[in-house]
């Protein structure tokens, strides 16, 4: 069954309205990703941690051969990162914006975009050999049912790798574009869910130190310097940092996951 309207509109709106803003394109070093990323201490700005996050994800794929599918693409700048190691013909993205998916045309020609809810894609059972998804699945109605399409659409033996956000059921509910359904009071519930999906070989890394926290004060510093330079008003300054300060008590986990769908077996 597909998200009802209202609860794939609200982040849909959200999105198209956000990321495209001169302020924001800014933030990311005008590359077209939106993300928290991964830092250390050689990352210098946004556009650098989320390269890093797409790579780490790329490096749990098992086989990094074969065809991808990226879920909940954006504008298709994490789909770029792909032709690493994929041709641009092996590659499909979707999402449930259809500006967003037109844009991504435009960075990755050869690759295929579609307009489509993740968790009732319009594939095959077993079309492709890895799916990756970015900060994403909190925002579908349910992950519990992306979790299941994904294990459907992949391959036996194919890899599914994700970043994604563990909020307090508060932090669920007071936000517009995340459900409640998608509570989970940690992250051993997180690996059960997945596992009950039928998933094996499930491994989970805690990075909310190395992605939410160094993203939170990369954001503060960014925003005073913006005010201070008296390029943006004192309002907009607020806006953004009562944004940023809003996540603190809230968001639990920043989490990076992969699973395996298991291998066919054979019979004796």
């Amino acid at each position: 069954m597909a998200q009802s309207e209202s609860t794939i509109q609200v982040p849909n709106t959200w999105y198209d309205d956000v990321l495209f803003k001169p302020l924001y394109l800014e933030f990311y070093e005008h590359s077209d990703f939106a993300n928290f990323g991964l830092w250390d201490e050689a990352t210098t700005g946004p556009r650098q941690a989320c390269e890093n996050l797409v790579n780490r994800l790329q490096s749990l794929l098992r086989d990094q051969r074969g065809t991808i599918l990226d879920v909940a693409c954006g504008k298709g700048e994490t789909t770029r990162c792909l032709l690493a190691n994929y041709a641009p013909e092996a590659i499909t993205a979707i999402n449930i914006s259809e500006r967003q998916v037109e844009h991504g045309r435009t960075l990755v020609p050869g690759a295929v975009f579609r307009c489509m809810d993740a968790v009732n894609m319009d594939f095959a059972d077993e079309s492709f050999d890895n799916i990756i998804c970015v900060e994403a699945a909190f925002h579908f109605d349910t992950r519990e049912k992306f979790l299941r399409e994904a294990l459907r659409v992949l391959k036996p033996g194919g890899t599914l790798a994700l970043s994604d956000i563990l909020m307090t059921l508060e932090g669920e509910r007071a936000r517009p574009y995340r459900t409640e359904a998608n509570y989970l009071p940690g992250i051993e519930a997180y690996r059960a869910l997945i596992e009950g999906a039928g998933f094996t070989n499930v491994r989970i890394e805690d990075v909310t130190e190395q992605s939410w926290f160094p993203f939170f004060r990369y954001t503060v510093n960014f925003l005073h310097e913006k005010f201070l330079r008296r390029q943006i008003d004192e309002p907009t300054l607020k806006r953004h940092l009562g944004t940023n300060y809003g996540h603190v008590p809230d968001l639990e986990h920043y989490l990076i996951v992969s699973a395996q769908k298991p291998s066919t077996q054979s019979t004796n």
